[in-house]
């Protein structure tokens, strides 16, 4: 019936309009009138959205370079700061080499950090575990409701929503998560082992240099006190002619070598002095001799024991981790079943309470192939993580089998040495007693004394390699964190 009256409304003006006259007004002429203002006012207000458009994008963009300016003077701040954590200052000669190693490892900032992020992973199995557990939410809303619009009635009120859920079944999903942050948590611990293994071999590495060094300085200058007195005693018979000249230049030769040498190794020292400020920061006029706590027993039975090397255990931690990742997402493959609870109070006294309780089950049946691309990911890094353990097995087991053979190499190179300094030292004797009878020469007692300079050098480089190997030893093998146990 509707349609037939508009029809019929329709026909009739249409008849009307046809058996008229032609009207004065021109409808085309006002129609051309209206668009034309119509799009004059659109225009105007275009320009005008445009106008508050390039505020709004001007005053955005300069709120968010002031933010990023903000940021840059933080970063500026932070360098500024003077608040580089301090080292011990001057360490007691009397003290301990190990006692003074493990506090500069304990106060290292690397070392700090370690122990802060193991702490973290600590706290993410924490919250992991958590999801296990029942999660309780609520809200509360306190305020008014107006139920008719026509009325100014308003009924205020309280409204409380709580729920309540309890996770049932979700393909593992959960336990590999849990999984897998206990993995993190061990790589976390076996880092902060290696970090004070690292940095315990480069503060030791630093004491041993400098005092090498030294060492050898001490040396020359001792030897220099000797030849001194010889050199001027052998110019003396030169020029009485009662030896060759020759003679005289060849010794001052060799004692020009020994002067190069101690200007070498001045230089070296002071090089040595910024690397040890390093750790250490301040250098003490005699640096000791720094003899390691550690017995190569201990190492034998660390080795029995690989599970308890830092680095295995580190890459043993990584590849479980990522294991875990991998049946985490075969969990997401499998449906999801948690119970609930809810209850609702509404605003309005007048109505009633409700509480639904029910299992709800959950199921991705399509994701656009997203889930099964992250699961090929997860499984190719499981794979890296496996030849990485392999890998690190075979570098670790190589290097400490290294530093073995090292000190057993050096423990015989140092019998040898230590048999030649014997014979120069009795040779220095013999020479010194046939001088008093004109039996000797003075070039041969300072070619003697020459000699062992170099005998005395590699002495002490066998020794520096020697403790460095054992701190070597140590730091593979995880000793540096139960070092504070040696004193």
């Amino acid at each position: 019936m509707g349609f037939s009256v508009r029809y019929l409304v329709l026909m009739t003006s249409l008849t009307i309009l046809v058996g008229c006259e032609p009207y004065q007004y021109d409808i085309k002429s006002s129609y051309k009138q209206v668009s034309k203002n119509i799009t004059k006012t659109i225009s105007s207000m275009e320009k005008r959205i445009n106008t508050v458009g390039s505020k709004i994008v001007r005053k955005k963009n300069k709120s968010e370079i002031n933010l990023s300016q903000k940021r840059y003077r933080e970063i500026d701040n932070l360098l500024a700061e003077n608040n580089i954590v301090q080292l011990s200052g001057f360490y007691n000669q009397d003290m301990p080499f190990q006692s003074i190693l493990w506090d500069v490892i304990s106060n290292h900032p690397e070392v700090i950090a370690a122990q802060y992020l193991e702490k973290a992973a600590e706290q993410e199995v924490v919250a992991s575990k958590g999801n296990t557990k029942p999660q309780i939410t609520g809200s509360l809303n306190a305020g008014g409701i107006q139920e008719n619009l026509s009325s100014s009635e308003i009924t205020s009120g309280v409204g409380l929503n709580a729920g309540i859920s309890q996770l049932i079944y979700d393909g593992g999903q959960t336990t590999s998560g849990i999984g897998k942050k206990e993995a993190l948590f061990e790589k976390a611990k076996a880092n902060n082992t290696l970090v004070k293994g690292r940095v315990g071999l480069e503060a030791s590495n630093a004491w041993i240099d400098l005092w090498n060094l030294n060492e050898k300085l001490k040396e020359i200058k001792r030897t220099n006190e000797h030849a001194s007195p010889i050199l001027a005693d052998i110019k003396r018979i030169a020029e009485n002619g009662l030896i060759d000249r020759t003679i005289v230049d060849n010794v001052e030769h060799s004692l020009l070598k020994i002067s190069m040498s101690q200007q070498k190794l001045e230089m070296d020292i002071e090089i040595a002095k910024l690397r040890f400020s390093n750790f250490y920061r301040e250098v003490p006029d005699n640096v000791i001799e720094p003899k390691s706590p550690f017995s190569i027993k201990i190492f034998e039975n660390k080795m029995k024991d690989k599970k308890s090397i830092p680095s295995l255990r580190l890459a043993a931690a990584e590849l479980i981790a990522s294991r875990q990742e991998v049946n985490s997402i075969l969990g997401e493959f499998k449906p999801k079943v948690s119970f609930n609870l809810a209850a609702n109070s509404p605003l309005d006294t007048g109505e009633d309470a409700s509480l639904a309780v029910g299992i709800q089950s959950t199921y991705t049946f399509s994701d656009g192939g997203a889930l099964k691309a992250r699961l090929k990911v997860a499984e190719a890094k499981s794979s890296e993580m496996e030849f990485n353990l392999e890998n690190t097995k075979i570098k670790t087991i190589k290097s400490v089998e290294s530093d073995f053979q090292l000190l057993a190499y050096l423990l015989q190179s140092r019998a040898l040495t230590q048999k030649r300094l014997q014979k120069n030292t009795q040779s220095l004797n013999v020479l010194k007693s046939q001088i008093l009878t004109g039996q000797s020469k003075l070039n041969n007692l300072i070619d003697v004394h020459i000699e062992r300079i170099g005998i005395v050098n590699s002495l002490l480089d066998n020794t520096a390699q020697y403790e460095k190997a054992k701190y070597s030893l140590a730091s593979v093998l995880g000793e540096y964190s139960e070092l504070e146990a040696y004193f």
